[in-house]
């Protein structure tokens, strides 16, 4: 009940509104719609910051470079080369037999020599008184007595004796350097620092920018009464002054809550390092423990044992007594002198032939001693010792040095600004006028856009259509309803929500035409208002539901 009242009440305030405001000298046959001087707004564009300036931390990591350190791998020490004792070669003698002596026999000489015999001495004679004579026999040593000596040859033995062929020496045996090793620590790698970036933290947030203020307008039921008895249900439609509210968009945008920040930290901490030194390395140098020396060897002397002839016992010799030889004679000896007349009267000689013979006797002939030559070596110069140095060996370690340490680069990020366009009120609009129109356009009209299955993304054609059909119709100043239809295929959801999309597609492109909003009403209908048989379940062609698949625009009266 109350809804009659209000619809009789919208009813009559809407005919006596018509009533009161018709166009002027209107002319038969033509169509004439209301049209309302529309606010003038001014688009203009405001930077909504989206994002705040920020720093942004770039690490430029630390640089290394590898060097190649020398370093004493061994030290220098000394190595002693034996230098031999040189040896000569000596001869000498050794005597094999000693020198001895041996007596010679010397035989005795015989020799023959007259000898005159007085057989009758000299006297006298008287010659009164004749001398007595008598014969005597006497012995002549016709070989005088003499010596034989003999000889007792020497005795010999033969004996072994040693001989010394090679003296004794000494050689020099080096006792070489103790080498051990040592463990050396050096600084194999320099650590600098790394940085962690904290990059900058934001919130979202939000910004509602107003960019079209609120409104109001007439708009017409879309469904006449029921119980409407004119023949042209539009006219039983009423009229509502509807609010438009304000359009806002909601721009998300972001809130600095804490800037980039940077924080080092040492690539190595001795602390985490079992308390060892960072970048600590070691290689194992040889040293000398103790330095080489010698210790001499004696070597003993070379002999050899060869048979040697001694003389046990000198020759000696043995006298053998050889008796002389006598022979008997006989000689006329005057026993009594004569005394008278005393005459001398010579002795007689005789001379007789005697053997001297001499004793024998030995002669000491030397027996020189037997010798034999050998060879022996002989050192000449002993054995030393001559210093080699050793010369220190060095090794080539890489290690890691520190060219640069790490840095942070700082780079400020400019807030980024979204540019938003939104309607400003500059006058204010609300005047009714009467404008003629083509009555065809009162009613609707198809625009030939061909709509992609499941799309409402304009074509380059639809757009060449809305600009050569719609477009001029808007820009007289009126305001113009887009509806846009589906078929019956897919649910009936979202054939509204797909039409609903389409229609909006082209307020979109008209708006980016530079029409405004405000004249324009889109609506999608889905598949409420087909035109011809083709709803659920019945089955059609292709043509035919094209034929329900649609996008038209009518103008509309604005009160």
């Amino acid at each position: 009940m109350r809804k009659k009242l209000f619809f009789g009440l919208a009813l009559v305030f809407g005919s006596f509104a018509f009533a009161q405001d018709l166009p002027t000298n209107p002319e038969p046959g033509k169509c004439y719609v209301r049209c309302v001087t529309p606010d003038v707004y001014e688009n203009q564009d405001v930077q909504v910051m989206v994002s705040p300036a920020y720093k942004k931390l770039k690490v430029v990591p630390a640089k290394y470079t590898t060097v190649n350190e020398t370093v004493v791998s061994k030290v220098a020490g000394e190595e002693l080369a034996v230098v031999p004792a040189e040896y000569g070669t000596e001869t000498f003698e050794v005597v094999t037999k000693e020198a001895s002596q041996r007596l010679v026999k010397v035989p005795s000489q015989k020799s023959r020599d007259t000898e005159t015999v007085v057989v009758k001495e000299a006297s006298y004679r008287l010659k009164i008184v004749p001398a007595v004579y008598e014969t005597r026999t006497f012995d002549v040593v016709t070989r005088p007595a003499y010596q034989k000596v003999e000889i007792v040859p020497a005795v010999y033995e033969t004996r072994d004796v040693v001989i010394m062929v090679k003296e004794a020496s000494q050689r020099l045996e080096v006792i070489p350097a103790e080498w051990g090793k040592e463990t050396v620590t050096y600084n194999k790698r320099e650590y600098g620092s790394s940085i962690s970036i904290k990059r900058a933290s934001f919130t979202s947030d939000f910004e509602t920018i107003e960019i079209k203020p609120a409104a109001a307008e007439w708009q017409m039921s879309e469904i006449p009464p029921a119980d409407c008895n004119s023949s042209n249900p539009d006219d039983c439609r009423y009229w509502c002054y509807k609010a438009i509210p304000a359009q806002n968009e909601v721009v998300p945008v972001q809130r600095l809550a804490a800037d980039a920040s940077s924080v080092r930290t040492p690539d190595c901490d001795p602390n985490n390092n079992g308390g060892k030194p960072c970048g600590e390395g070691t290689f194992t140098r040889t040293i000398m423990v103790k330095p080489p020396s010698t210790r001499v060897i004696t070597i003993p002397e070379v002999t050899k044992t060869i048979k040697k002839t001694v003389m046990v016992t000198p020759p000696t010799t043995r006298i053998i007594d050889v008796p002389a030889e006598i022979k008997t004679m006989k000689r006329r000896v005057m026993v009594t002198p004569p005394t008278t007349e005393r005459i001398e009267i010579p002795a007689v000689t005789e001379t007789v032939k005697k053997t001297i013979i001499t004793n024998e006797s030995t002669r000491v002939e030397d027996i020189p001693s037997v010798s034999k030559t050998f060879k022996k070596t002989v050192m000449t110069s002993a054995p030393s010792t001559r210093a080699i140095p050793v010369a220190q060996k060095q090794a080539t370690l890489k290690t890691t040095k520190l060219v640069e340490d790490s840095r942070v680069v700082e780079t400020e990020v400019p807030a980024v600004y979204k540019t938003v366009t939104k309607e400003v009120l500059t006058k204010k609009g609300g005047l009714t006028t009467w404008k003629e129109v083509d009555c065809k356009l009162l009613t609707y009209n198809n625009l030939n856009i061909n709509w992609n299955l499941g799309s409402a993304t304009l074509t380059a054609a639809a757009k060449r259509e809305i600009d050569q059909k719609l477009l001029p119709v808007l820009q007289t100043g009126v305001s113009v309803e887009i509806a846009s239809h589906t078929d019956s295929r897919g649910t009936a959801a979202s054939n509204e929500a797909l039409s609903q999309r389409r229609a909006q597609s082209v307020t979109n492109y008209l708006i980016s035409k530079g029409i405004n909003a405000s004249k324009i009403v889109s609506n999608g209908y889905g598949e409420r208002r087909l035109l011809n048989r083709c709803k659920d379940g019945v089955s059609c062609t292709e043509r035919e539901h094209l034929q329900n698949r649609r996008t038209q625009f009518r103008v509309l009266d604005q009160k």
